[in-house]
């Protein structure tokens, strides 16, 4: 409505027009009546469609809105869910490498010690630890063994930790394995020794190379077994030792089937690491990088002292993670009897793994000392001397 149409309203109300003035805005009047009158017959027609389209559009509009609020719920989640996974992968990270040595590492010698002091050839190889998130961590390591101068993989293991809880070690057997596991005889006990393999080394050929668990005919002291072996062309790979009365356990009947011992060089720890070179680099950005190199102590082959002494460090590091180390082990290892009876009875073998040329290890049949031999593994030929 214009404004000089409003004024002639009023005018119009208040009887101010007059003449041809009045007149025109009657017929105007008139104009706008007719007008009203077609739009109210028209309107139920013209209702239904504003009315659908109306809905249509309002259906649009709340379907997009729907799929808004859809899509900003799960960018949310998604964002919530990404910032939970990079504080806790954080969080992680510095749970596992806390502390020096850092758990990482701690949790890593466990396995690696382990194995070293309850599996003749536990010592090869290494682990590796992966932390993940959530406050979990994956160790992994090849289970190895020695057959003359070769090192065969015959499976792997993986062990899951929950901060510091340890699940149970998954093991998986492949390649080349004995179908039957060897074990070694006490000579203190009352029972017959059970059958060598001398037969099955008779029928080996000339060209390979066997690894094989011997029995004594008594207990030899540390010095006395490298002694037993010098100027025979094998290698010494590991000795059991004698842990007194649970070794004679009448269940077992004297058959070693867990044995403890230790590889015959030492079990080195981290803190026995002699310090030869140590250098400082400025860093890219700040702080500098120092770099140090170490090494081993000296040690002559076939030292008791040496091999000893590290051994029962070896067993008292893993006294204060027993659990873990019976869980890896797959058997109670009862550290702290062991420790209590080496340091009263001294350390003594009944048995050791060899390996090296058939042949040779066939020759010891001769030999006064030796009670039971039972082979582990063949292979081809392989072999370089060894001089103890």
């Amino acid at each position: 409505m214009t404004d000089d149409f409003q004024k002639k309203l009023d005018a119009y109300e208040k009887g101010e027009l007059t003449g041809s003035e009045l007149e025109q805005f009657e017929q105007e009047l008139e104009k706008l009546e007719s007008y009203q009158q077609y739009l109210e017959k028209k309107e139920p027609t013209l209702e239904r469609p504003t009315s659908s389209f109306n809905d249509k559009k309002q259906r649009k509009i709340l379907k997009r809105s729907k799929w808004k609020a859809r899509f900003q719920t799960a960018g949310t989640a998604l964002l919530m869910f990404l910032g939970v996974l990079i504080v806790t992968s954080i969080l992680t990270a510095v749970y596992y490498s806390w502390g020096t040595p850092d758990r990482s590492e701690v949790f890593q010698n466990i396995i690696d010690h382990t194995l070293t002091v309850t599996q003749p050839d536990g010592h090869l190889g290494g682990t590796s630890v992966n932390a993940k998130t959530f406050f979990q961590m994956e160790a992994t390591r090849d289970i190895r063994k020695r057959v003359g101068n070769e090192t065969i993989t015959v499976g792997d293991m993986k062990v899951n930790f929950l901060l510091s809880m340890m699940g149970f070690p998954e093991i998986n057997d492949y390649g080349p394995k004995s179908q039957s596991h060897p074990t070694f005889f006490h000579p203190e006990s009352h029972e017959q020794y059970g059958d060598s393999d001398w037969n099955q080394l008779e029928k080996l050929p000339e060209g390979t190379v066997a690894s094989a668990y011997v029995s004594f005919d008594r207990l030899y002291g540390t010095n006395e077994v490298f002694q037993l072996l010098e100027g025979k062309d094998l290698d010494l790979s590991w000795l059991a030792v004698d842990t007194g009365p649970e070794a004679l356990d009448d269940f077992h009947g004297g058959i070693i089937f867990d044995p403890i011992g230790f590889p015959s060089f030492p079990i080195w720890h981290e803190d026995d690491m002699i310090m030869t070179s140590r250098s400082e680099e400025k860093g890219f950005l700040f702080g500098r990088i120092i770099m140090e190199g170490r090494t081993s102590p000296d040690y002559e082959v076939g030292d008791e002292t040496v091999l000893h002494d590290q051994f029962l460090k070896t067993l008292q590091f893993l006294e204060p993670h027993e659990k873990k180390a019976n869980q890896i082990a797959r058997n109670r290892l009862n550290l702290s009897e062991k420790l209590e009876y080496f340091e009263k009875a001294g350390i003594a073998h009944y048995g050791v793994v060899l390996t090296g040329p058939t042949k040779e290890i066939l020759a010891l049949q001769e030999e006064p000392w030796i009670a039971n031999v039972q082979v582990d593994e063949v292979t081809f030929w392989n072999w370089h001397h060894f001089d103890y």
